[in-house]
């Protein structure tokens, strides 16, 4: 429509310009304006043809400016996530860093209590020792007292072969050479009874006060066999803690595989670690009770010792009234020490259980430590890319500055486009009053029929002028909004820069926390090794404890099998020696009986025997005077008794 109704305007202004009369001049100035006008038409669309080229070149840029916007968008996103999660991460490595160095200081108080009792039990293994030397001692003196008993057992022996044939030449001096047979003596000494059987009650209360010793000897075994029960009870109870330790160490395992239990895991192992300190100090009771057994076994030692000497006095006493009677001995053992040395092994199976949970707890912390220098690794490389970012938003605020001085320069054509459509306008209204002109001449004029060919083409120019300006327009509306977008996505990088110095600012707190931790950290390893070092002294010197308490123990048992089969082969002698005594006891009463002496009476020595027996074979011999005989002994038969009182004495 309003193309038809410039054509009809159009043709009005020509109907008009032909009825007005145009001379030559006229139209040669109507010919160069038009030229002039075609030469700024051209020009014109250069410099458009110019301004759409730089506007695609800044479409393209402002393109790849947004997508680059938009990847430092999300790169900061993707820094902003790691910077979540490693803020998340340092502070549970924090946590369980503070957890480590209270667990490290859990373990330094246990090895400090561990060398206490290291301290102690050496202590009181050296008690042990100066216990064992004095119990040595008491055995070499019972060996010496069982040697004297030997000695003396052996004198009474030769001292009874004297008697015997000292009897025999008293009884028949006829046969000095000869051994008198037993039946004769019997027959002879028939009197010798009475007093036999009063030293026979002597010898029945002696072997009641024996048989009181063996009893006492019995419960002393019996206590010493509950010892061993008890000892085997220790030990199944070390076997028992040797499997909780065998379970320990599984859940150690499980616990390394399995990272994400560790806190439980390692509250787990603190409460394993309080009841391995429960049955240590259970432990302890029981060797604080085996020293008061031991205590008592000594006590009781010491009893049955005094208790001995007692009865050797009496028995020394008994032995000066009856020459023909011998002393017993008794020996005693000392207390076994199974039960400090199965303890001292739980103590090193204990310290060996926890070396290892210290070992592991380091492999834990050197595991912690890589994490940590990895994540320091991952915030350095962090940094540099955000030190990348912003030197390429240094880059995109220069290459921003450059596009608004573009802008600039744009808006100053647009300006200058404004200005030439001004032109335009006047020229348009010049051509139209020409083309009048023009028109009022075509009728006179042929030639003008060209010029109206070239006003069409100006027109068709024309219109393509204003259509490539409205689009001109249009594209400058776009590219204020493009310029608004582009200001916004500024100021959102500039927060971004912000946000990215709070991240630096935290990622200097963080490094400041790494270092801080490998301090901590190098720490915890220098008290791992004094500890190390102190546990190995501890260790070396528990081991030599260990082995002079299996020494001794040796010793000591070789001691007491000695003095067994020494007080067997003493039982084997006393009873030959008893059985020689009765036969002597026998013989005396049999002879007092013969020669009709008093038994009853309470001690019948042996020189009156002997006086009787003398003057029977004085008067036996001589067959006469028998009454003076019995009644006066003449002073050498004194002596010969008194001489023969001393050999049996």
């Amino acid at each position: 429509m309003s193309s038809a109704r410039c054509v009809a305007q159009t043709k009005e202004i020509y109907d008009h310009l032909l009825e007005v009369p145009v001379s030559r001049d006229q139209l040669n100035h109507y010919r160069n304006v038009a030229e002039d006008a075609r030469s700024e038409l051209a020009a014109t669309l250069v410099k458009f043809e110019c301004a759409q080229s730089e506007l695609r070149d800044l479409r393209s840029k402002l393109l790849s400016k947004e997508a680059f916007c938009q990847e430092l968008k999300a790169e900061m996103e993707n820094y902003k996530e790691n910077n979540a999660r490693k803020s998340s991460l340092l502070t549970s490595l924090r946590d369980r860093v503070q957890e480590l160095e209270e667990e490290s200081a859990a373990l330094t108080a246990s090895k400090i209590r561990t060398e206490i009792t290291a301290h102690t039990a050496i202590k009181e293994n050296q008690e042990l020792k100066k216990k064992v030397a004095e119990l040595d001692e008491s055995f070499q003196k019972c060996l010496k007292e069982i040697e004297e008993n030997k000695n003396q057992v052996s004198k009474n022996c030769r001292q009874h072969e004297e008697f015997l044939a000292q009897l025999g030449d008293c009884l028949d001096p006829d046969k000095k050479n000869e051994k008198a047979s037993y039946e004769d003596l019997i027959l002879k000494l028939r009197e010798l009874c009475e007093e036999n059987a009063f030293v026979k009650g002597q010898i029945v209360t002696l072997e009641e006060t024996i048989n009181v010793h063996e009893m006492e000897a019995k419960a002393s075994r019996e206590t010493i066999m509950r010892l061993v029960s008890e000892v085997n009870r220790a030990q199944e109870k070390a076997a028992s803690c040797t499997k909780e330790k065998g379970k320990l160490n599984q859940d150690l395992l499980s616990a390394v595989e399995t990272k994400e239990a560790l806190e439980m895991e390692v509250r787990i192992l603190q409460e394993r670690l309080l009841a391995g300190q429960q049955v240590w100090d259970a432990s302890k009771q029981e060797l604080n009770l085996l020293k008061k057994r031991s205590c008592e076994l000594e006590k009781s030692l010491e009893a049955s010792v005094d208790a001995a000497a007692a009865s050797r006095s009496q028995y020394f006493s008994f032995r000066e009234k009856v020459a023909a009677l011998l002393r017993g001995s008794w020996g005693t053992t000392g207390p076994k020490e199974d039960a400090i040395v199965e303890r001292i092994r739980e103590m090193t199976s204990q310290e060996e259980s926890r070396k290892k949970m210290v070992s592991q707890l380091e492999a834990r912390i050197s595991e912690l430590v890589e994490q940590l220098g990895n994540e320091s690794g991952f915030h350095q490389k962090a940094l540099q890319r955000a030190q990348k970012a912003e030197n390429k938003l240094e880059v995109l605020q220069g290459q921003l500055t450059h596009l608004e001085g573009e802008l600039v320069s744009g808006d100053v054509l647009r300006d200058n486009l404004n200005f030439e459509k001004q032109k335009l306008r006047t020229q348009k209204e010049r051509l139209e009053s020409k083309e009048l002109h023009m028109s009022l001449l075509r009728q006179k004029i042929a030639q003008l029929e060209g010029e109206k060919q070239v006003r069409s083409a100006l027109a068709v120019e024309r219109d393509e002028a204003s259509l490539t300006l409205r689009k001109l327009q249009k594209k400058v509306e776009r590219l204020q909004k493009e310029l608004s977008v582009c200001r916004e996505a500024n100021t959102e990088l500039k927060a971004k820069l912000a946000d990215t110095s709070e991240l630096k600012i935290k990622t200097l707190e963080q490094t400041k926390a790494i270092e801080d931790l490998n301090k901590s950290r190098d720490k915890l390893e220098k008290m791992k090794e004094k500890a190390e070092k102190k546990l190995t002294s501890v260790k070396s010197e528990l081991d030599t404890t260990e082995r002079e308490a299996q020494e001794d123990k040796e010793r000591a048992k070789n001691m007491i099998e000695v003095v067994t089969n020494e007080m067997k082969t003493l039982k084997k002698s006393l009873e030959e020696v008893e059985r020689r005594e009765k036969q002597l006891v026998d013989f005396r009463e049999v002879i007092s009986k013969m020669l009709g002496l008093n038994m009853t009476s309470l001690a019948l020595p042996d020189y009156e025997i002997i006086r009787c027996l003398e003057r029977l074979i004085h008067s036996h011999q001589h067959y006469f005077v028998t009454c003076a005989c019995l009644q006066d002994v003449p002073p050498r038969g004194e002596r010969h008794t008194q001489s023969h009182l001393k050999l049996l004495h």
